[in-house]
């Protein structure tokens, strides 16, 4: 790209109070805003992902008032919305009070160090019910009712002070952006208070003539950089950015930023025109190709893998595809196998590169819900499947009835497929250290992981596979079983699965439980329940152990239970198929090549119809059987 110094375009950023004078589109919405704020103490802002909703409060409104009129804290959820509220408000206060004094009383102090009116803005408040747990959330209710004087006093001060908020001696208002899909989460709120939300305001994605006059007013603005633009070109602009007649203003942004920096300059000014616009392309691929050149560079400046740098781009992506905050310590603790060293170098790579934004209390997010978007679809695999010796093949090459073992790794064959999808959830995922592989009785669970992934995972990881019926008899299970957490909470389950278990987070590490509803049909529930806390103690306090659980579908009524102490019990799952007949017709050409029968067609045929049922599913263990006694024959005719 042309070096052109700084671009006069936002980028992925949001206005802020300073760029009223680049803000244009929504006077409509801005006007109704300020309405607004004189008729009702909480406003609800809400709307699609990129559609400006943040810039609208911050720029948009806050540039109607004066100075002396305007005290903003701007309120994201961080670790815990609770504490960032008493943390904004005690950042504005001149001499803050003692640190546990309630929002209410802090909001009257601050009051009166500025005699300004104050906006409690709370931005992304999806966050607080995607990240937050309950306890949280209804503290923050109840701090929010009490600053718009529907609260409940805690104490005979705060009695008083909410008098005071009734009778108007608390200039506050509260103003909630949310994204629109999590509107139904504020019901909450409307339990406690009805009517709450009347002065809603939904934020529409522009429409194309608005944004014609956005790019229009926008170059005019910036005439000592940018020549003037034209219908024509304003016009293919919004084609490339469009999305069913819309435009969306943080896309918009990205377009002209990244116009800006490809266009010709004539007559020492940016000039916008048709062959770079076509150039460029849609939207789409100009997100993908800023995050592609990202990723190309640091691969060459940084000298790391790119799947490497992927994935902790992904650590700042929730479950649900959107932005999360992270600290440093919250980093390591998301990525574990990650130096501290990688995880600084990437930290200050991404946030040069615009991709990272620094905020409060020394956390870090992406800058835009778009690029967790498209971070969310990406596909990483830090670490490669290794391969198998299928150079030495055991004595035995089928099992019979019974499931595949270790030693006969080389030999199961047919599911490599599922094999390559359960490594990538359990080793190329970093987003979560638990995963369930479940499925029907005869699927052949136990020798996908006995034969199939414990050897692959043990060549790079320390891993233990533990059958749950084998710990029914076990002293040392029985013991946990029979304890609860200890004070000390000690990792019971790492000092049992490995003899000598490494420091607590230093290394990756694997548990694979076998046959779980072992458990559910043979502990009782104080077992269970003390089980299920030491598997928690695994969870919480050891994130580089990851957790494999293994059963058949037809106990997933026991899981409930099991996922209120294992929170991610079902968030990561895999359900194992039945082999259907393409897939078992491959399996019996790979088995019947290995026993050196190629071509075969009438025994090929004769084992298909033995073993695949009307349905088209196969009963593997009767492949298994099949094999077995085929090589015995083989074997007796030696």
């Amino acid at each position: 790209m042309p070096n052109k110094g700084d671009s006069p375009f936002k980028f992925l950023n949001p206005y802020s109070r300073g760029d009223i004078d680049i803000f244009f589109g929504r006077d409509q919405e801005i006007e109704q805003l300020y309405q607004y704020a004189f008729q009702a103490n909480l406003l609800l802002v809400y709307g699609q992902s990129g559609t400006g909703k943040t810039s609208l409060v911050n720029c948009g409104l806050a540039g109607r008032f004066q100075t002396s009129d305007w005290l903003d804290l701007y309120i994201r959820h961080n670790s815990d919305i609770n504490a960032s509220l008493i943390k904004a408000i005690r950042d504005k206060m001149e001499d803050p009070p003692a640190v546990n004094t309630s929002p209410i009383k802090l909001l009257f102090r601050l009051y009166l160090d500025y005699l300004r009116p104050i906006y409690l803005i709370f931005d992304q408040l999806e966050e607080l019910f995607i990240l937050g747990k309950e306890e949280e959330q209804t503290t923050f209710i109840a701090d929010i009712l009490k600053v718009i004087g529907l609260g409940q006093a805690d104490d005979e001060e705060e009695k008083k002070l909410l008098a005071a908020v009734a009778a108007g001696a608390l200039p506050c208002k509260v103003i909630f952006i949310i994204r629109e899909e999590y509107l139904a989460s504020l019901y909450a709120f409307e339990k406690e208070a009805d009517g709450l939300f009347r002065k809603r305001l939904r934020v529409e994605p522009m429409s194309p003539g608005a944004a014609r006059d956005v790019i229009k007013q926008t170059a005019a603005t910036r005439k000592q950089v940018l020549a003037p633009v034209s219908d024509i070109i304003a016009e293919q602009i919004v084609e490339a950015i469009a999305e069913r007649g819309r435009v969306r203003l943080p896309y918009l942004q990205v377009f002209l930023d990244f116009l800006y920096r490809e266009a010709p300059v004539v007559e020492h000014k940016t000039t916008f025109d048709l062959p770079t616009v076509k150039r460029l392309g849609k939207l789409d691929d100009v997100l993908a190709t800023f995050l592609d050149e990202q990723l190309a560079d640091f691969v060459i400046k940084e000298q790391l893998a790119q799947g490497q740098a992927i994935n902790f781009l992904k650590a700042f992506v929730s479950k649900k595809g959107t932005r999360r905050p992270l600290s440093k310590p919250e980093l390591a603790k998301a990525l574990p196998g990650y130096s501290q060293g990688d995880i600084i170098r990437m930290l200050n790579f991404f946030t040069d590169r615009r991709i990272l934004n620094p905020i409060e209390n020394e956390q870090y997010e992406l800058v835009h819900d778009s690029l967790a978007a498209k971070l969310f679809s990406m596909e990483a695999r830090l670490v490669e499947i290794p391969e198998l010796n299928r150079n030495v093949l055991p004595e035995s090459l089928f099992p019979g009835l019974l499931p595949y073992q270790a030693d006969q790794a080389a030999t199961f064959l047919g599911r490599e497929v599922e094999i390559q999808v359960l490594f990538d959830k359990i080793i190329n995922d970093l987003r979560g250290s638990v995963t369930l592989l479940y499925g029907p009785t005869g699927v052949g669970k136990t020798s996908l992981i006995q034969a199939g992934l414990v050897p692959r995972v043990q060549q790079l990881f320390p891993c233990r596979l533990i059958n749950c019926g084998s710990t029914l008899e076990n002293e040392q299970w029985a013991a946990l079983f029979a304890a609860p957490v200890g004070k000390h909470n000690e990792i019971r389950i790492l000092d049992i699965a490995f003899d000598d278990p490494l420091p607590i987070g230093e290394q990756r590490r694997f548990l694979f439980f076998d046959q779980v509803e072992e458990w559910f049909i043979h502990l009782d529930e104080e077992a269970l329940g003390n089980l299920y806390r030491h598997l928690r103690q695994v969870f919480q306090h050891d994130v580089a152990c990851g957790l494999i659980f293994i059963m058949r579908e037809e106990y997933f009524s026991y899981l409930p239970a099991f996922q209120a102490k294992v929170p991610e019990m079902l968030e990561r799952q895999y359900r194992l198929e039945p082999m259907k007949w393409e897939q078992t017709s491959i399996l019996t050409d790979s088995l019947l090549d290995l026993l050196g029968l190629q071509k075969k067609e009438a025994l090929h045929t004769q084992i298909m119809e033995n073993v695949v049922d009307k349905e088209g599913n196969t009963n593997l263990s009767l492949v298994q059987v099949q094999f077995k006694y085929i090589q015995q024959q083989l074997v007796g005719h030696e």
